[in-house]
């Protein structure tokens, strides 16, 4: 009866924490229905990117047999980087920093294109359960593992594709890590790095996430598949292929966990961390006095960088390329 009455507070607690949120985010409709309007990313950096010598994607079958795509680029390093990308993407931006590791012979790099984006299967925004992603994240790094037997393996994310490495690191699916390297790290959407609705690229549905978390808090994961996520790309820079909405379990499984501490002070390995000052959605002044509680990390603010300039900026693969140069 004692454990059943603590679940219940805890629920509770938890309710009327996310309608603290659900109040907040109401106040800003307005400003999200604005948002919706204007454009939140300074685009130019990729629209410059030369895709010469891009490799074809190849495909890494996940324990439930869905096809993964990644793209290799190989080198003669005994560092495996496996790069993920962030929100509504795939990985092909980080062709010129995969080919930057590479052609300098720091690293062979693996870019994916996670479950439901780009190359890859699966139903788009969505997957089949909470986790699936750390899953797939596993299942890739098997295969590197296969492949280079001998090879220190990195995880590489940017924005949320950092937090899902994060998230690997305080879940412990994805073992062996030697080292992690976040780009601009999506922390949660009430850490103190991130701006009111990332800058306005993200608009969630707070009152259908508070009715799923409840669920889920009983047992009942029904509902789960809802849309709750909507990003701002508008119609001017539409980009083919891109994924513009996300289910419950999509957020749950690509962000890191609401303890965001818990999964820091899962990083026992050495950690990069790197940001632009000109990041749209996240305080980049901030990630140091965050993260630095939870973590050993080096952490580099990058002058008169966007955030996803942050990627394909030749000073982030020079950091990059020095760090992998420390690594036990």
């Amino acid at each position: 009866m004692k454990l059943l009455i603590g679940l219940l507070i805890s629920l509770v607690t938890g309710v009327v924490l996310l309608v603290g949120i659900l109040d907040v985010w109401t106040s800003r409709a307005a400003g999200r229905a604005a948002a919706a309007e204007k454009r939140v990313y300074d685009r130019s950096d990729l629209q410059r990117i030369d895709y010469s010598g891009l490799p074809a994607p190849t495909t890494i079958t996940a324990r439930d047999g869905t096809p993964l795509a990644v793209r290799v680029y190989d080198s003669p390093s005994s560092i495996v980087v496996v790069a993920i990308h962030g929100s509504s993407g795939n990985g092909q931006y980080y062709h010129p920093l995969a080919r930057h590791l590479s052609g300098r012979g720091k690293a062979t790099v693996y870019s994916i294109d996670l479950r439901g984006h780009g190359a890859s299967g699966g139903r788009r925004g969505d997957v089949d359960y909470i986790g699936q992603l750390e899953d797939d994240l596993a299942d890739v790094v098997a295969v590197v593992r296969r492949e280079h037997p001998a090879a220190r393996v990195v995880l590489l994310g940017h924005s949320a594709g950092a937090g899902l490495a994060l998230r690997a690191a305080g879940g412990g699916r994805v073992p062996g890590v030697a080292g992690y390297v976040l780009l601009a790290p999506y922390l949660g959407h009430d850490a103190p790095t991130t701006r009111p609705d990332s800058g306005g690229w993200a608009t969630a549905d707070m009152a259908k996430i508070v009715e799923i978390a409840t669920q889920s808090a009983m047992g009942d994961a029904s509902g789960q598949g809802a849309i709750v996520v909507r990003f701002n790309m508008p119609p001017s820079e539409a980009v083919p292929g891109y994924v513009l909405a996300y289910s419950y379990r999509m957020i749950m499984s690509y962000n890191p966990r609401r303890d965001v501490a818990s999964d820091l002070g899962g990083i026992r390995q050495p950690l990069l961390v790197l940001a632009g000052d000109r990041d749209e959605s996240f305080y980049a002044e901030r990630y140091a006095s965050t993260i630095g509680p939870h973590a050993r990390a080096t952490v580099t603010v990058l002058p008169d960088v966007t955030h996803l300039g942050l990627v394909v900026n030749r000073r982030t693969a020079e950091e990059i390329e020095a760090w992998l140069d420390t690594l036990p």
